[in-house]
This record gives C-alpha cells, structure tokens and sequence, in this order.
C-alpha cells in the first residue's frame, strides 16, 4: 500500500479554486483505490504572517476516508512537521510552489521523495501579463522545478509552457531549466454521478434551455474583458437571453467589485439586469449551475487543464471554449465544443448564440462531450497515470 501525505493549499470545503477541487478529486480517488492518504492543507496561507493560534485535530478527507490536517500561520508549522510525521508517507506530494521549502524540509527529515504538480505555470502567466514580476509563488515554483523528483503537469500544453526555456522569472533573470526527463503529463480526473447523469439527460431532453454560464476567476488571463465583451453581444442579439457569473477572486472582495463595476460602465442597464452574479461557490453549488444553464462560455486566453469545462461537460452542459491552452485538448471542436481563437470574443458570442439557438447542435454537442468524458476521464481511467509516477520513485 502506498502511503502519500498531499501538501496543499485550501482544501475543500475551503475552496478557492481549480487546485481546490483537483487536488480533493486526486485524494478521494486515492482513497478509493486503497492508498493511504494524508492531507496537509495551508488554508489562506500567508507565508510572512506570524502569530495565531495552535492547529486544529485532523479530520477525515471528506466521506472517502484518510486524514487532513489545516494550518493558517507560522505558528502551526510545528503541529504541521508532527503530523507529517505521523502519516509515515512513502512519498510527498506538493500542489504549490509557496509550500515547497516547507516540503524540502519534510524530504530531507523523512528521507521520501517529493514531487510537484504545477497547476499554473507562474513563468507563463508572468510572460502573458507581460511582466517580470517577481512572487513567492513564481520564486517557490522555480525552486521546486530544481529540486523536486518529478515535475507533474495536466496538459501538454501546461508541459511546453513549462519546458519553454525563453521564459524570464525575474528583471530579465533566465528561468529554471527544467530537464524533460523529470516532467510528467498526467491530467485531471472527474467522479461520475447520479445527478451528472441526470443532467445529461435534462439536456438532452431540452437543449438550448436556460442562461449562459461562466465559472470561475475573474482576470485578464482568464479573459475576464473578452467575455465582458462577448455578453454584450449575446444580449444584444437574443433580447430574451440571460446569463449567470458564477465566480470572482476568492479572498480579494475589493478586486472583484473592480470587474463587476467595469462591467457596469460598460454595458446598458437593460443587459445589465439579465446578468445575474452569484460569487465564489463551492462545489455542490457549482454543480446546480450546471444543471440549470444552456451552456458554458469559457473565455481563458490560456488553462492549463480547464477543469471547470470537465465538469460541466461531465454534466451534458455544452461547452463554448477559446482554444487557449489546455482546452483545446479537452475540447474537439463541433465535436465535443465549439472553439475560438484565443482573445476573439466575437467568434466566442457566435458560438454561445449557436448553442442557444441551435437545439441539435446543442444536443449533438452535449451527447459527445459526456461520453467523451465517461469514456476517458473518470477517475478510475485517469488514477493509473498518477500511481506509475509514484512507482517510478518507489
């Protein structure tokens, strides 16, 4: 039995994310597969606070089983070391550059290798804001990419960006080179459902019924402005359309009032009352919206996996996508998806008009996308991958 200790950040149900849900998917799915599984969660870590109380008990992974510990400040870090210590992991497992020297130190005292999944390449977001800013994140992920024994990824796309040796960290400074040798493709997995079932056959049934979707964090990466641009020309065309924002920037109130207020300058009251806002949701909430919308607009000028389109295409929810990243190889255009350029927000409305206007379209669309889903990325199909990587050092 292999014995794994998760160091992660803001596990469900403190959601603040794709890393969230992946990273609890992986966990349970371990679980189930027989592996013993530790969980150590910093939640709303901030790694040059000081002070705050002592760390809670462990509690269980959710109903799967196994144990998670959560710390929030310097103060823990000794509990977090004595419970780390307590799981006697064969292997560490790391989900964010900010933890990694927190895990070397695990490595060494346990003498277990460490490996690193990089949910977002800090070295390609930096190169498409055009910045060279330097972050704990970005500096904490280039020093895992050094020193960790494997380097996990979840697309090819997120292994290119990685391997990508032009990239800067810093004033110009070149990034971490990266031997190919070390990296790993692995993707994401998702559970199948009764009431992802159900939804599939509610959208099969009545496609094209509902609002447009749009899950998840507010940004200019994200392509926050495109798709402000691409509802403006929905609503505008389809004076009966509605669309609902499920989403923002988790723990940064006053940088999604930012979005929403450029949104509100920017569009018509009468467009502005069919858009319906609902914040940050967990993940049980999420997959309501699923249920209830049309489709899903995904306006990312790059994912590196594109969990939330998994998801609702696990559900049967049509998927209107840009092909930025990692989407494009989740999503085979008028197939699975309908895909667009990345930044062409016109192309973008196009399709979302399609999907609500079109009911074969949508339904054909819905019908590939969940046997797609079911046929290759359930959790049982995708784990295999994850556990030859743990081999390869055990």
């Amino acid at each position: 039995m292999i014995r794994v200790l998760h160091v992660t950040r803001d596990f469900p149900p403190h959601h603040r994310g794709g890393i969230s849900t992946a990273v609890e998917g992986l966990a349970r799915a371990q679980v189930r597969a027989g592996l013993a599984v530790g969980v150590l969660s910093f939640d709303d870590w901030r790694p040059r606070a000081g002070g705050g109380p002592p760390a809670a008990s462990p509690a269980a992974v959710g109903q799967a089983g196994g144990a998670v510990l959560r710390v929030s400040n310097a103060a823990q870090l000794a509990a977090a070391r004595a419970f780390a210590c307590a799981q006697r992991p064969a292997l560490l497992h790391v989900h964010d550059g900010m933890l990694w020297r927190f895990a070397e130190c695990l490595r060494e005292e346990l003498r277990v290798p460490a490996v690193i999944t990089i949910h977002v390449v800090q070295r390609h977001l930096n190169r498409l804001r055009g910045t060279c800013e330097r972050t704990l994140s970005l500096d904490g992920q280039e020093a895992a990419l050094a020193t960790a024994d494997r380097v996990l990824v979840p697309s090819r796309a997120a292994a290119a960006a990685l391997l990508d040796g032009t990239a800067a960290t810093d004033n110009g400074r070149p990034a971490t080179t990266l031997p190919a040798a070390r990296v790993r493709v692995v993707g994401h997995g998702v559970e199948d459902t009764p009431a992802a079932r159900a939804a599939t056959a509610r959208h099969l049934a009545a496609p094209g019924s509902g609002p447009l979707l749009t899950a998840g964090r507010f940004g200019d990466v994200k392509g926050t402005p495109e798709l402000f641009t691409a509802m403006r020309a929905v609503l505008a065309h389809l004076p009966d359309a509605a669309w609902v924002v499920a989403g923002g920037i988790p723990a940064n109130r006053r940088g999604e009032a930012r979005w929403r207020r450029r949104w509100q300058q920017s569009a018509p009251t009468a467009e502005q009352r069919r858009v319906s806002w609902t914040g940050w949701l967990a993940a049980d909430a999420l997959v309501e919206r699923y249920c209830d919308a049309a489709a899903l607009i995904v306006p990312s000028r790059h994912e590196s996996f594109g969990l939330v389109a998994l998801e609702a295409m696990l559900h049967g929810l049509p998927v209107a996508a840009t092909a930025g990243g990692g989407l494009a190889e989740l999503i085979g255009h008028d197939h699975t998806g309908l895909l667009s350029p990345v930044g062409d927000a016109t192309a973008l409305a196009e399709h979302a008009i399609a999907l609500l206007t079109d009911a074969s379209l949508a339904r054909r669309i819905s019908a590939a996308a969940a046997s797609a889903v079911r046929a290759s990325h359930l959790w049982p199909q995708v784990l295999p991958r994850w556990l030859a990587v743990y081999r390869e050092l055990l």
